[in-house]
C-alpha cells in the first residue's frame, strides 16, 4: 500500500481509502444490528489490508454508517483516520444543529476526536453563502479549536471559482472532490466540471497544500456496471488512473462486499500502475455512458411521493444498456412506480447533478407503462 501526506494536515493516508456509502447499495443500513455487524467486519478487513482512510457521513444511515466505524475501530483507533461530515446546514440555518450533530458523531464513532470533519455537499454560491453568513462554518472552526476535531473543510460538487473561493477566504485543511475517468460537463446545468478540476483545482489546491479526498470514482457504481455486449470496466484501472495523479492524496471508494475490497485494495499497489496505452484505452471505454446518469448518492431523497428515485434512475439506465426483461420485472416489482411522480421537483433541486429527473421519471413511464 501506498501511503501520501495529506496536504498541511500533515496525516499520512493510504492512496486507497474505504467510503461507507456504498454499503447502502447492498442494503446494509436498513438492516439494524447485523448490518452493523457486517460493514464493522468488513472495515476491520479493509484496516488489516492496510487501509488506514475510512470516509463515512451522519447522513449515512442517520449514523449507521458511522456506528459501523465505530465498531470496527474501537480497538484499533490510533491505525486509522476518520473523515466525517454533516448535511445539517442544509436544513437548519441554526448553527448550534450542526455543532449537535457533531457530538452525535463523535458518540457514534466512539471516539473522542475527529481526525477530518467537513460541511458536506456545498456546491454553489448560494450554498456557501448560507454556511459563512449564518457562522454554520464557525461551528467547525471552534470544534477544532477546542479539540474535537483535528482538521476541517468541505466536500463540495462546485465549479472551480467557488473550490477556490473557498480556499482563498476560510480556514480549509482538506477537500472532498469528485474525479474519476470520465471528464466531462455532466449537462447543461452541471456546474462541476471534472476536466477543469484536473487542469485548474488540483494544482491551485497543490500550491496551498489543502488535503485532497476524491469521492465518486466509480459515479456511484455505474461505471462498474455491465456494458453491452457483456463487457465491465475494470474498477483497479478506474482507481489507478486516479491515484496515478499525485495532487490527490487519497480516493474512497465504496464497497459493497469483502469480495470488492479485496478488489479496490490491490490499486494501491504501484506494481498495477497503467500504461499510457492503458490509459488512453480507459479514456475511450469510459465514455459508453455518457454523462446523463445517476450516482446512485440519493441526495435526491426523500421523495415526497415515496418514490425510490436513484433505483428507478438505475433500472433505466440498465434498460438502455441491455433491454432484458427481467430488468423490467425488477421495475414492476417496485412499491412505488414513476407514474407517481407529480413534478414537484424537489429531487432535482437537492440533486448535485442536476439531472432532469422529472424527465427520467416520464421517460420510466414511457418505456415500462406505468
Amino acid at each position: 500500500m501506498e501511503y501520501r501526506i495529506l496536504g498541511k494536515t500533515g496525516l499520512k493516508v493510504s492512496v486507497i481509502g474505504i467510503g461507507t456509502l456504498g454499503f447502502a447499495r447492498a442494503g446494509l443500513y436498513e438492516k439494524g444490528e447485523e448490518g452493523i455487524e457486517i460493514m464493522s467486519d468488513i472495515i476491520s478487513k479493509a484496516i488489516e489490508f492496510n487501509i488506514n482512510f475510512i470516509d463515512t457521513a451522519y447522513a449515512y444511515g442517520k449514523g449507521i454508517a458511522e456506528k459501523a466505524v465505530g465498531e470496527a475501530i474501537k480497538s484499533k483507533r490510533d491505525k486509522v483516520i476518520i473523515l466525517s461530515r454533516t448535511h445539517r446546514w442544509q436544513t437548519s440555518e441554526k448553527p448550534e444543529d450542526t455543532e449537535e450533530i457533531i457530538y452525535e458523531s463523535l458518540r457514534n464513532l466512539k471516539t473522542d476526536y475527529i481526525d477530518i470533519y467537513q460541511l458536506h455537499d456545498v456546491s454553489s454560491e448560494k450554498s456557501y453563502e448560507k454556511v459563512i453568513n449564518n457562522k454554520i462554518y464557525e461551528v467547525l472552526v471552534k470544534a477544532k479549536e477546542k479539540g474535537y476535531i483535528r482538521f476541517i473543510g468541505f466536500s463540495t460538487h462546485g465549479d472551480f471559482q467557488l473550490k477556490k473561493k473557498m480556499i482563498e477566504e476560510q480556514e480549509v485543511d482538506v477537500m472532498t472532490i469528485a474525479y474519476n475517468p470520465l471528464y466531462y460537463k455532466r449537462g447543461p446545468f452541471d456546474s462541476e466540471n471534472i476536466k477543469e478540476t484536473e487542469e485548474k483545482f488540483l494544482p491551485f489546491a497543490k500550491k496551498h497544500n489543502i488535503g485532497i479526498t476524491v469521492m465518486k470514482p466509480f459515479g456511484g457504481g455505474i461505471l462498474t456496471m455491465e456494458m453491452s455486449g457483456g463487457k465491465k470496466l475494470s474498477p483497479l484501472k478506474i482507481l489507478r488512473y486516479i491515484v496515478e495523479n499525485e495532487n490527490i492524496h487519497t480516493v474512497t471508494p465504496g464497497i459493497e462486499n469483502e469480495k470488492q475490497l479485496e478488489e479496490i485494495v490491490k490499486a494501491g499497489d504501484k506494481e498495477y500502475s497503467l500504461s499510457e496505452e492503458e490509459k488512453k484505452n480507459l479514456l475511450e471505454e469510459v465514455k459508453f455512458f455518457g454523462t446523463d446518469f445517476c450516482r446512485q448518492c440519493g441526495y435526491c431523497m426523500p421523495c415526497p411521493q415515496g418514490i425510490n428515485i436513484p433505483q428507478i434512475q438505475k433500472i433505466l439506465l440498465m434498460w438502455e444498456i441491455k433491454k432484458d426483461e427481467k430488468i423490467r420485472e425488477n421495475y414492476i416489482k417496485l412499491e412505488k412506480k414513476a407514474s407517481e411522480c407529480i413534478e414537484c421537483k424537489k429531487c432535482e433541486e437537492k440533486c448535485p447533478y442536476r439531472i432532469k429527473i422529472t424527465e427520467k421519471m416520464k421517460k420510466a413511464v414511457e418505456i415500462f407503462g406505468v
